[in-house]
């Protein structure tokens, strides 16, 4: 405690000898210009193309075709909702009341599922239900694409890759629940049934956020020809008709040639439906997590005995934590007929293994500019509008990045590297502000305090004590930023062509092929460049709240200190 209070006293000392002041519109200059190109002008664009496009007003009749596709793209992903909160009950219960151990193997497991590559995982499940097959087949079950069963598949997938979502979000809810509640619970024999009514709220958000993260990916739905929105939408986008229809979407859209303005006026009338959907369930996830503060430090002692979580959730946590991280990756390794060549592999895919660490570094080193920016100081509004250039989905986003910038004035932004991490800036740049927006709670506004008491700008006090302090957790949230612009589907598929190229639209030309090595060796080291980044960001998280601790105790040590000297 001593040198953590020394800490906080030299730093203070370092922002009153060395003044240092900026204007804070200075200081919020690259978060605004960020924000500007990245989330506000592909909603704008989105806006203008809803009200005054005629192409996307005549698509906006929901014809019962619409209809009908609205109604099964809510059920199948309300059913991924529903399962992945099932599925994440028994974590959710070691992650709030389980033993120390278990608690942080499961903080390392977790994030690790969750950051696979979707496009990937799914093909990793479809090759162990071709490996299977033969038996399945002997008993009458097949797997027809687009059927019931290949249905049942990608629920399954979806849910077996979102799950750790539900189990952090309630996990951390039951940890935060009052003892004495809970004591009390237990003395009257209802501690299960009150502990469900306390947990409505996040059991009903988890369902919600999960539902809407499995509308927006399209690459575990589209290789066996499964009809939801968001493959529509890539058809409506590139072909300007409806998949399996002779119709086009629309009677601008009828010509023989559509033009790429017509297409994603058409492809934006199409997503509107599911885009209230979504703006409904974001609602459902905000309220859910009003009433349960994730800024709260959280109690890390041991709970009593009679609240501990039971044997039962433990092993059937490790247990479906094994099945839905191992099998995907055993049943690739199992599929090849060829053995892992490093160097074959990198002739191959060196290319576009360059470009996508080339993207994913630009990304991550822009959300780290972004959330130290937002340390200093905040925009208002700043995680609203990332937040809703997130939930518009890739697909949108992509669209709108193209109508921008393909003039040919901006082929230098184009035809290049910019375009794509400016997409994936807008679409994972929340992540940096979310992490941000934790160093503007009551403790660090202790430290702010302190420093401005010395007479520190805030560029000073952002640099001598809050981002030393906040580094790991900025850090961490840049590199999950970066990982996912190596793993986004749905944005990458529409960006093309692609300069330098990546690895997703060429797994995405292959995905199809039932059987094909170099879609699996792909798939695997996908995989690969996945989770060392994402470990990374967990050992930092990790230490980012032991110096959250430290920073808060290190504030009252110096306003005791301050106290003591005034008296």
């Amino acid at each position: 405690m001593a040198r953590w209070t020394a800490f906080a006293t030299n730093n203070r000392r370092a922002c009153k000898a060395r003044p240092l002041s900026f204007a804070p519109a200075a200081l919020a200059a690259p978060s605004v210009l960020l924000l500007a190109v990245c989330c506000a002008l592909p909603l704008a664009w989105l806006v203008w193309t809803v009200l005054v496009s005629p192409e996307t007003r005549s698509g906006l009749a929901l014809s019962w075709f619409r209809w009908a596709l609205l109604g099964r793209t809510v059920l199948y992903n309300l059913a991924v909702g529903i399962l992945a909160t099932l599925m994440a009950l028994p974590a959710a219960l070691v992650v709030g009341r389980g033993p120390l151990l278990l608690r942080r193997l499961l903080w390392v497991v977790l994030p690790v599922g969750l950051m696979m590559p979707s496009l990937a995982y799914a093909y990793g499940w479809s090759q162990f239900v071709r490996l299977c097959r033969p038996g399945f087949d002997a008993i009458g079950i097949s797997f027809a694409p687009a059927s019931w069963a290949d249905v049942a598949r990608c629920v399954w997938t979806l849910a077996a890759w979102l799950w750790p979502i539900p189990a952090v979000v309630i996990g951390l809810a039951l940890r935060r629940m009052d003892v004495t509640v809970q004591q009390q619970a237990v003395l009257e024999g209802a501690l299960w049934r009150i502990t469900l009514r306390q947990l409505r709220s996040p059991i009903l958000a988890s369902v919600a956020a999960v539902t809407l993260l499995a509308t927006q990916e399209f690459a575990v739905y589209e290789p066996t020809g499964i009809s939801v929105v968001a493959t529509e939408v890539r058809m409506v986008f590139e072909t300007g008709a409806f998949s399996g229809l002779a119709q086009s979407v629309d009677p601008a859209a009828a010509q023989s040639s559509p033009t790429q303005a017509s297409r994603a006026a058409a492809a934006v009338a199409t997503a509107l439906p599911l885009l209230a959907v979504t703006i409904l369930l974001a609602g459902v996830v905000a309220a859910g997590s009003t009433r349960t503060d994730y800024a709260d430090p959280v109690a890390t002692g041991d709970w009593p005995r009679a609240l501990r979580s039971p044997v039962w959730a433990a092993i059937a946590s490790v247990t479906l934590a094994a099945i839905t991280l191992g099998v995907p990756v055993v049943s690739l390794v199992m599929a090849m007929r060829i053995g892992l060549s490093p160097s074959r592999i990198w002739t191959e895919f060196g290319p576009e293994l360059t470009g996508a660490l080339l993207v994913a570094a630009g990304t991550a080193a822009l959300s780290l500019l972004l959330s130290l920016v937002a340390v200093a100081v905040w925009v208002r509004g700043s995680l609203l509008l990332a937040g809703l250039t997130f939930l518009i989905g890739g697909q949108l986003l992509a669209i709108a990045m193209i109508r921008i910038w393909n003039p040919p004035a901006f082929a230098w932004i184009y035809d290049a590297f910019p375009l794509p991490i400016m997409a994936y800036l807008g679409r994972f740049g929340w992540l940096s502000l979310a992490a941000a927006r934790g160093s503007w709670t009551s403790r660090w506004d202790e430290l702010r305090d302190m420093a401005s008491l010395d007479g520190a700008g805030r560029a000073r006090t952002a640099m001598w004590v809050l981002w030393p302090l906040a580094w790991p957790s900025l850090v961490a949230a840049a590199l999950l930023a970066g990982t996912l612009s190596m793993t986004e589907v749905a944005a990458t598929v529409l960006l093309q062509p692609q300069n330098p190229r990546v690895l997703t639209p060429m797994l995405m030309s292959w995905v199809h092929m039932a059987r094909y090595d170099p879609m699996i060796e792909a798939s695997l080291l996908l995989m690969a460049m996945a989770l060392v980044p994402t470990l990374a960001a967990v050992g930092l998280w990790s230490l980012s709240q032991h110096l959250a601790g430290r920073a808060a105790a290190a504030a009252n040590a110096g306003k005791c200190a301050s106290g003591s000297r005034s008296r």
